[in-house]
């Protein structure tokens, strides 16, 4: 049997990935959840969620309070002691994934949150893998195909989310030749492929809520010319791969994009979503600088990812 630690917990990822996990509970002797204790409430309520849908039993889903931005990460030493101990796969999630975050902060939850978590791991006496979860979007403002195994790069970044992630990853990447990691790049990680299930209402959920709240003026117009890709991901998708490559030999001391790889365009994503809702295409088009006035009343964050860190 494994244990197992996962930072980013009650976030969405990390519960979906210890929901799949648990679909083979002979194979799991402890799931180590750790979250900020201001958390504990929501941890509490997603702790019980999954015993009650799962096969997992209350003593192999444990909820740890800890703090990535703290060198020690779980601040109790005993349970420290003994997560270092017997751990066996340490999943990373926990960081500040608003695109709109200043950079102390994004350096304090991604950078500074990520070495910590990463001396953690390499601390943990029977470690088989590491699991980090990084972006897609490291790649900032370079051009052109970007592969997997390029990191290093000198272009810049379109906020200090990407800038911060791109050096969160720089730290683990150099730890490849000492411990078995496997890092995730994930795109825009969105609903259930099949079900279109999620509880984060983010990205184009809020494209989603606008349409709802404007639907008496529709058709509404698409919002500026701009065509860029937006490269959206089920949860699922990204789930059972994450599952896969953490536990096979082949996803060891490597790097997964986890991205469509022939992703829409945001006026393409905008037409689909406007046609579902309103069985009509858009009409006309508001110029970014008019639509940004209007989004500054909205109360709702209209970033694509969220924050989660613990």
């Amino acid at each position: 049997m494994n244990d197992y630690a996962f930072t980013g917990f009650p976030g969405f990822l990390a519960g979906k990935l210890i929901e799949h996990l648990a679909s083979l509970p002979h194979q799991i002797g402890t799931i180590y959840a750790l979250h900020l204790p201001n958390q504990q409430r929501e941890a509490e309520e997603l702790r019980d969620t999954l015993l009650s849908t799962t096969s997992l039993e209350p003593r192999q889903l444990v909820l740890v309070e800890a703090d990535i931005t703290l060198p020690e990460v779980i601040l109790d030493p005993i349970m420290r002691s003994v997560i270092e101990r017997d751990v066996h796969y340490v999943f990373h999630l926990a960081a500040a994934y608003d695109l709109s975050i200043p950079y102390d902060l994004g350096y304090r939850i991604n950078i500074l949150g990520t070495k910590h978590v990463t001396a953690f791991a390499k601390r943990s006496k029977q470690l088989k893998r590491y699991v980090y979860f990084s972006t897609a979007y490291i790649a900032g403002r370079r051009q052109g195909t970007v592969y997997e195994n390029e990191l290093w790069h000198r272009a810049r970044f379109k906020n200090h989310y990407e800038a911060t992630k791109y050096e969160a990853e720089a730290l683990v990447s150099r730890e490849m030749g000492t411990m078995p990691i496997t890092i995730i790049r994930p795109g825009i990680v969105i609903g259930h492929s099949q079900t279109g299930e999620t509880k984060k209402f983010d990205g184009v959920y809020f494209v989603l809520k606008l349409m709802a709240q404007l639907q008496q003026m529709r058709p509404l117009p698409y919002i500026g010319r701009a065509n860029v890709e937006v490269n959206l991901v089920p949860y699922d998708y990204v789930v059972e791969a994450t599952a896969f490559l953490a536990h096979s030999p082949v996803g060891s001391k490597r790097t997964f994009h986890l991205t469509d790889p022939f992703p829409h365009g945001a006026r393409e994503v905008y037409r689909m979503l406007h046609e579902t809702m309103f069985h009509r295409p858009p009409r006309g088009t508001v110029p970014h600088a008019v639509a940004d006035v209007a989004f500054t009343t909205w109360k709702t964050p209209h970033n694509w990812m969220f924050r989660t860190n613990c």
